[in-house]
């Protein structure tokens, strides 16, 4: 890895708040229902919405985010911008960094780290890209619908997510968190006309017909139907989690320096 200068971090972010001149959010963006109503919330309270959508060597179809995209776009033309973005190399070095030391203490646990070495690569160059773009603004649509075992969308762990963006001049948020138990998202965009159906969630067609599948899922899916019959679940498997965020941010830190000194 480059040396990365001392304190040029800091100086770019202080500059780039400095010199920003758009009221602009930056979206982590699937192209599923959660994303979807995220950026459309969005495009009420900004000028400019930047669209983020990440692909890795295990995602299939991640082009099927452009159909949301268009659907959004029809509905705010020009406000958004959309790009697709591979993080393979970056979700290898965090996957494989400590794969046998992790395979030793977590066990069956290290399945679900790539989910978090996934998502881990999302912040990343999200973080990167705001710093690029002059962007002090941050979204994404997770919920409590993957709160049990998906690794970025537990409370604790978005807590020290947060900080992470806080730490680089960046204000981050989950606008339709608390929404799947009360209101599920793809019934809202049903109701604003932006989806054909409202149960997109229980149609796997229609749910794939707009953002694109991960070939890891299915085993993340058993491993987790056998996590629920463990005792201590989810708490375990949330502590658990929390504590390899803990040992990963320094990690993460560099390879956000990295990039930054290599844009």
């Amino acid at each position: 890895m480059a040396t990365f200068p001392e304190n040029l971090q800091k100086t770019v972010k202080l500059q780039y708040m400095k010199d920003k001149s758009h009221n602009a959010v930056c979206i982590q963006f699937s192209g599923g229902s959660d994303s979807s109503l995220t950026a459309y919330m969005a495009a009420s309270e900004f000028d400019s919405v930047h669209l983020l959508t990440f692909r890795h060597f295990g995602h299939v179809n991640i082009e099927n985010s452009r159909r949301s995209f268009a659907v959004l776009d029809k509905r705010f033309p020009n406000k958004f911008k959309h790009q697709i973005i591979d993080i393979s190399e970056t979700f290898e070095k965090i996957y494989y960094r400590k794969y046998f030391s992790n395979l030793f203490k977590y066990k069956t646990l290290l399945l679900q780290f790539t989910c978090f070495a996934c998502q881990a690569s999302f912040i990343i160059h999200i973080i990167s890209y705001c710093i690029k773009n002059k962007i002090v603004q941050v979204r994404d649509g997770a919920n409590t619908e993957y709160e049990e075992a998906s690794p970025m969308q537990m409370r604790r762990v978005k807590e020290e997510i947060r900080r992470l963006y806080a730490d680089h001049g960046i204000v981050h948020a989950s606008p339709v968190y608390d929404e799947y138990a009360s209101d599920r998202s793809d019934y809202q965009l049903f109701r604003l006309g932006l989806r054909e159906q409202p149960n997109i969630k229980d149609n796997p067609k229609l749910y794939k017909k707009y953002q694109g599948y991960c070939k890891f899922m299915p085993a993340s899916t058993i491993w987790l139907h056998y996590w629920r019959q463990c005792k201590g679940f989810p708490e375990d498997v949330q502590k658990q989690t929390l504590e390899h965020w803990i040992e990963e941010v320094n990690y993460i830190k560099q390879l956000i320096e990295y990039k930054i000194g290599s844009q």
